[in-house]
């Protein structure tokens, strides 16, 4: 029932009235995008899109706000065509069952950037308790996976853990802060917050895993075929977005969304930057998914049970939409939103 007045909620708050502007003889229609954190790297091509006036450009007066666990309903109004598009990992859990209307067209973020955080008491894995008190989003979010293999190579098995849902990485880092967690797995952004904190990391994902399918950009296939145009333009301003926040030349304005937008002090955006960013090349430039990605994200759904064993996947070439992609694309570099 909960689920169910989440989504309404977010149907009702996403897809709000068009607005008549004043002095202009066209309506822009309310787009709410829906992202984990708005403060955090997987809502910079977001947050820079709206920043520049780019969805404007194709009709939308779009904002963000936060869906901080309640991811899952966000992905059920997807699943709906009653949402455009939803990056989140959790996406494909959804995708891969029979009949899904939903379509991985593209990834924000190909990289799992989790680190694992505790308390200022605890120094290493031996001072954890048991159970181990871990915080999480969703059942099927990357945090679980990271935060369940880093504490078995400490030797801490699954049946000394016990999860607690509550919510997306900020939430996470308060909870660790109040010790109504003993560890939580932070964005890059909350890590250096964490360590700003004198919390203790404990480890990160890329001990473990390199390329991974994290933020899962997915549209509704019917809401493709029946919108092509709105839908094309959508995500070729998302692959315009990704493109621009990877040109060196636009560091200023990147900087600039990252602290006057999005919030972050200048050291922690600066950080942000330059090694999620520059150095790392957590955005892909193209929003591109890989077929390596989203198999490692399944491979690491099956690791921790959130996926059943015996759940039959469909070849990953039918989860994607590599076409639509190719096409968005096309429009990025052809200039569509020049084009009147």
């Amino acid at each position: 029932m909960r689920q169910k007045r989440i989504a309404r909620g977010l149907v009702a708050a996403f897809m709000g009235a068009s607005l008549l502007c004043a002095g202009q003889a066209l309506a822009l229609e309310k787009l709410r995008i829906p992202v984990a954190s708005p403060s955090s790297s997987t809502a910079l091509v977001q947050q820079m899109g709206i920043y520049k006036g780019w969805f404007k450009e194709i009709g939308y007066d779009a904002s963000v706000f936060s869906v901080s666990g309640g991811e899952n309903a966000a992905v059920l109004a997807l699943e709906r065509a009653q949402l455009p598009f939803f990056g989140s990992d959790d996406v494909v859990p959804l995708a891969i069952r029979p009949g899904s209307q939903i379509r991985v067209v593209g990834t924000l973020m190909n990289i799992l950037p989790y680190w694992l955080v505790g308390g200022k008491h605890i120094k290493s894995y031996k001072d954890l308790p048991r159970p181990v008190k871990v915080g999480i989003s969703s059942p099927t979010s990357g945090n679980v996976y990271v935060s369940l293999k880093l504490l078995e190579t400490a030797g801490i098995d699954k049946k000394d853990v016990r999860l607690v849902k509550v919510g997306g990485s900020s939430a996470r880092l308060a909870g660790v802060k109040a010790g109504k967690i003993d560890v939580g797995s932070l964005t890059f952004g909350n890590m250096l917050r964490a360590r700003e904190a004198e919390l203790t990391i404990l480890g990160a994902a890329n001990q473990f895993v390199k390329e991974y399918a994290f933020t899962q950009l997915a549209m509704n296939k019917t809401y493709i075929k029946d919108n092509p145009d709105e839908a094309t333009a959508l995500f070729g301003t998302l692959v315009r977005g990704c493109a621009y926040v990877n040109d060196p030349k636009n560091r200023e304005e990147v900087m600039h969304v990252l602290t006057k937008i999005m919030r972050n002090k200048a050291n922690i955006a600066k950080e942000m930057y330059e090694i999620e960013v520059v150095q790392n090349k957590h955005i892909p430039d193209r929003c591109q998914a890989t077929e390596g990605g989203i198999k490692a994200f399944l491979d690491s759904a099956f690791w921790t049970k959130s996926i059943p064993a015996d759940t039959k996947i469909p070849p990953i070439k039918d989860i994607m939409f590599p076409e639509f992609h190719a096409k968005a694309v096309a429009w990025y570099e052809n200039k569509g939103w020049m084009k009147k």
